[in-house]
């Protein structure tokens, strides 16, 4: 099972390719000769990347909850799809990402790269630092979130 963890940062290069660091291919061990899923992230500007095994997953669990006879649930696969691309890393683990792509996460040069699990999410330098600035501390939403409830995981 592939878990991301760790940030790192990394330069985006003229052509809008970004090299992913190495722990990030170590963690994906076979599936780094897999295609890559990368999501425009629909809450903030960032870009979520997923390894294959994963991306097809969660598309197999939307897709499974949706009508394709129902408009709505039509529409809804349009524009979900239109929000992602599939990109293929290269042996050094130099991906390129296209240019609307970095425009929803703002990359133009130094990003920050952050395990998030079965994804790694691609932000903007200043905004990723903006954003961690006004976090509430790990302990604080550790408590309000799995403390002392036991069905979240709590004693």
């Amino acid at each position: 099972m592939i878990r991301f963890s760790a940030k790192y940062t990394a330069i985006i290069d003229d052509k809008g390719r970004v090299v992913l660091p190495a722990a990030f291919k170590k963690a994906m061990g076979g599936q780094a000769d897999f295609p890559l899923a990368i999501e425009k992230d629909i809450y903030v500007g960032c870009l979520n990347i997923y390894p294959e095994v994963y991306w097809n997953q969660k598309l197999e669990e939307i897709e499974s909850q949706l009508n394709q006879f129902d408009e709505g649930d039509i529409e809804l696969l349009e524009q979900f799809y239109e929000n992602f691309t599939t990109v293929k890393m290269a042996p050094n683990g130099r991906i390129n990402i296209p240019l609307d792509f970095l425009n929803h996460a703002n990359a133009t040069k130094e990003v920050v790269l952050s395990g998030m699990g079965k994804m790694i999410r691609l932000w903007n330098a200043e905004d990723f630092e903006s954003r961690r600035s006004t976090r509430k501390p790990l302990r604080n939403m550790i408590e309000e979130k799995l403390g002392n409830n036991p069905k979240k995981g709590g004693q």
